[in-house]
């Protein structure tokens, strides 16, 4: 019996994250303020209060990040394994000793940067139509100069695709004909995790040159491979590859089910890889802390 703790990706921000946590817990906030004090902008105000900066990608990320490495430090518990979605790899690295907190959050910020710059393309997330046909589907659809693929395999029925506009909105229109039960493009500024992405992931390679990288002390699924990593070079590689790869949160799950992992906490804003756990297997335990209150629950079990 194993324990895993994830860190949830971009959607799940909201005004006011994190800020019982900061006015409340102390180590909580030893890490919110480690992190507000390195950033050249007001992140405090922009979590705390109600903006719409909060949803402006170069600071989404970046808050998350803030977010769930402040309730992961509050809950204080050991891992078997970590897992982050998307953006969520990033923290997970922090956690398991592979990037320090001042470079971790160097990297964020980078990564937020350079995916808000990138605004060609949009996304869509579909509800309903199995993997398969989705992605044969995608491939129906796409051409030598337009492409669209998934981006983060969620859940068996539930499947967020990505690339250019005009086959996003083909899709919308004719999914329904194919199998699925809604379509809904996404409020973001780009295609994330699809080829529209290559200008971003090159520039993000090439920042990361002069981060310092460590084994793993945990060790980490990463959403490239849907593997359990812990050797730096492979790490690095997968978390470039991840910004024009798919999420394959569904793979992932099941590897680490068959790592013998039973026990999944959430560490973070909201549950919505909670949820998507649910849909993958029922029989999992999850848990998360996101409040004050919910640390409290999780801790007293």
């Amino acid at each position: 019996m194993s324990k895993v703790i994830m860190f949830p990706g971009q959607g799940s921000q909201y005004p006011g994250m994190a800020r019982d946590l900061y006015e409340q817990n102390d180590k909580a906030r030893e890490v919110l303020d480690q992190i507000f004090n390195a950033v050249d902008f007001d992140l405090k105000s922009i979590m705390f209060e109600e903006n719409e900066q909060l949803n402006q990608t170069e600071y989404t990320q970046p808050a998350l990040f803030a977010h769930a490495l402040a309730a992961h430090a509050a809950l204080g518990v050991e891992a078997d394994y970590y897992i982050g979605h998307s953006l969520g790899e990033l923290p997970a690295l922090v956690a398991a000793g592979v990037l320090s907190l001042e470079d971790g959050l160097k990297v964020v910020v980078k990564r937020g940067e350079l995916m808000s710059q990138a605004s060609e393309g949009g996304m869509a997330a579909v509800i309903g139509m199995d993997i398969e046909t989705l992605t044969n589907l995608c491939a129906e659809f796409s051409t030598d100069d337009k492409r669209i693929a998934p981006a983060n395999l969620n859940a068996p029925d539930q499947v967020v695709i990505s690339g250019d506009l005009e086959l996003i909105e083909r899709f919308k229109e004719e999914g329904k004909t194919h199998g699925a039960r809604r379509v809904m493009p996404l409020n973001v500024s780009g295609a994330f995790h699809s080829h529209l992405m290559a200008p971003a992931k090159e520039k993000f390679a090439e920042f990361l040159d002069d981060v310092e990288f460590n084994h793993a002390t945990t060790p980490v699924v990463q959403n490239f491979s849907a593997k359990d990593e812990e050797r730096i070079l492979i790490i690095k590689q997968n978390l470039i590859e991840q910004l024009v790869s798919p999420v394959r949160f569904v793979e992932s799950i099941e590897h680490l089910k068959k790592l013998g992992a039973t026990e999944f906490i959430e560490v973070g804003p909201k549950k919505v890889l909670s949820g998507l756990i649910r849909k993958i297997d029922r029989d999992l335990v999850t848990k998360n802390v996101d409040t004050l209150s919910d640390l409290e629950g999780v801790v007293h079990e």
